[in-house]
């Protein structure tokens, strides 16, 4: 099977991260899928934002988990790439960004960032279902104890444990407990050795962060499924 690309925060070096244009461009540039990061809100609403605070990106300044819906969704966001282009950037809810990923037919992969309690995960869930994106989509976190919280809610939903680290057999017995699932790992720390004895295993595996061909394309001769990208690489 060839390698999937997926757009990390969109096609963030083409347009700001995680915003509606960089998701947009992501599906008009012919991409599998995209990723991105999630919060939940005070008032229990999910929002598409990487960091822990909203002082990089926007006007704002704060803690994203601390903010209502309404009280983060007045921000402005004034930095990323090509920023000059795209006047009156909010932060979307994940609502919105499954509307584009619908239209343009793209996996979503979610990440799983912080929330409050764990109903906010089911209404996580929930939300994706109402979508229609349920089964286009996957759930991505670096928390083994989250991804088992969603599998308890729901058992088909593909789910991907993230990790900076060498890959290891306590990552082999959490993906066959998470099943179906896969392995998400940074470029950096795990090695395309690595990725071709899981490959041979039938362990399913992504790759993060990879902005050039020459570094993409040893994970990709040794079988990596997802390649997650800020760039075209194809």
């Amino acid at each position: 099977m060839p390698t999937k690309y997926v757009a990390h925060r969109g096609l963030s070096m083409q347009a700001p991260e995680n915003t509606i244009p960089a998701f947009e461009l992501a599906g008009k540039a012919g991409f599998w899928g995209i990723e991105c990061d999630t919060y939940c809100t005070t008032d229990g609403r999910w929002i598409v934002h990487h960091d822990r605070t909203v002082d990089r990106m926007t006007d704002g300044t704060g803690i994203v988990q601390n903010f209502s819906f309404e009280e983060i969704s007045k921000l402005n966001i004034v930095s990323g790439r090509q920023i000059e282009q795209y006047p009156g950037l909010r932060i979307p809810a994940l609502e919105q960004v499954l509307e584009v990923c619908k239209n343009y037919q793209l996996h979503a992969f979610i990440e799983i960032e912080l929330y409050h309690h764990d109903r906010n995960l089911i209404d996580l869930v929930a939300l994706v279902d109402r979508c229609g994106m349920l089964r286009q989509c996957s759930f991505i976190c670096f928390n083994a104890d989250d991804l088992k919280k969603v599998r308890a809610i729901d058992r088909d939903v593909p789910l991907g444990y993230l990790s900076a680290g060498r890959p290891s057999f306590a990552d082999l017995d959490l993906v066959e407990q998470l099943s179906p699932a896969f392995l998400d790992y940074d470029y950096k720390s795990a090695s395309a050795a690595d990725i071709k004895r899981l490959a041979k295993l039938g362990t399913k595996v992504s790759m993060w962060t990879l902005n050039s061909r020459a570094d993409a394309m040893p994970f990709i001769e040794a079988g990596a499924e997802y390649i997650t990208t800020d760039t075209i690489l194809t």
